[in-house]
């Protein structure tokens, strides 16, 4: 007679032989893109990503990858799969979320508690010219001062389309978010992360900010 124990062990036997699969196919996956810099199946990896994002994490830690490569992988994925929703919203329907640190430490800028700090364009640093580029695009900016921040700024503007700056976790986490929340968006990582004046390809911004239909 089979007991209940005999059926649950076959049950997680499977499960376990079916994750390692996924396991195993998603790591080739994700070599064969960083070999030839092309993408294989995004839709299939982003899907594993999420789903066994921590393990995967700690095993391409372990073999030598970079700390925060899954992240980065998870964050071109969805940059991939969103490209064509986001090239169909106007660009007065997108937002820019830019994250604080990228001030300089004697930034003077003032923070508004309903849109975050609000640049001056004192030259100091790279973001008044960026502000200036969007202004003429008709695309609003924001930069905040924190990830809970962002709820309400996308509670505040409504925006159909987002495109974010930030590291390569905060990235992941955001755009969690707004898959939840159903909105395209495209995430452009810092070149030197930290807490305080941060670094970043302002021309990557800008492109991005212009994706249109072909």
């Amino acid at each position: 007679m089979i007991s209940i124990f005999d059926v649950f062990g076959v049950i997680l036997t499977v499960f376990l032989v079916i994750v390692l699969l996924l396991l195993l196919i998603a790591v080739l996956l994700i070599f064969y893109s960083a070999k030839t810099k092309k993408v294989v199946f995004p839709g299939f990896i982003l899907f594993v990503l999420d789903f066994l994002y921590y393990p995967l994490k700690s095993l391409t830690e372990k073999i030598g990858f970079k700390k925060g490569y899954i992240d980065m992988i998870s964050n071109d994925m969805r940059n991939f799969v969103n490209y064509k929703a986001l090239s169909k919203i106007p660009f007065n329907e997108r937002i820019l979320l830019l994250p604080q640190c990228l001030r300089k430490i004697d930034c003077p800028a003032t923070l508004n508690s309903l849109k975050g700090f609000e640049c001056i364009n004192c030259g100091k640093c790279g973001v008044g010219d960026l502000i200036s580029f969007c202004n003429q695009n008709n695309i609003s900016v924001f930069i905040i001062p924190g990830g809970s921040f962002v709820k309400k700024i996308i509670k505040l503007t409504r925006p159909k389309a987002i495109i974010g700056v930030g590291c390569h976790i905060e990235l992941r986490e955001g755009s969690l978010v707004l898959d939840y929340l159903k909105i395209p968006g495209r995430g452009i990582s810092l070149d030197k992360d930290g807490c305080i004046e941060t670094k970043v390809n302002y021309e990557k911004i800008k492109k991005a900010l212009l994706i249109k239909e072909d």
